[in-house]
């Protein structure tokens, strides 16, 4: 738990208990590319908290994992964007999409 927060529930007004810790996958499943959307989006950080009374769970986002500062950018990498077809992410400068061939509005 990041900090000692003392939360209540919007449903009944009870103190909420911290349940733990935990990464949401981002992303969605596509009938033709499988998990390979999930895989690229990647996932949230966030804690869990339980009324014990109503029994409503809430999520709250526990900041950045060590995986968002793994990479740095050093102004040597091309600027990426993302496929609106499937999810991809590549080069900025890209025509189409090299997973499947959509056309960049970008460009």
């Amino acid at each position: 738990m990041s900090e000692a927060v003392e939360r209540r529930c919007g449903n009944c007004g009870c103190g909420m208990e911290y349940v733990k810790t935990e990464q949401l996958q981002l992303g969605k499943y596509s009938g033709i590319f499988g998990n390979w959307p999930n895989w690229i989006a990647g996932a949230l950080n966030v804690e869990i908290w339980s009324c014990p009374s109503c029994r409503k769970l809430d999520f709250y986002w526990s900041g950045p994992s060590e995986d968002d500062f793994a990479y740095q950018d050093d102004g040597s990498h091309m600027a990426q964007t993302t496929c609106p077809a499937c999810g991809h992410v590549h080069d900025l400068d890209d025509p189409k999409c090299p997973l499947c061939g959509a056309k960049n509005p970008n460009i």
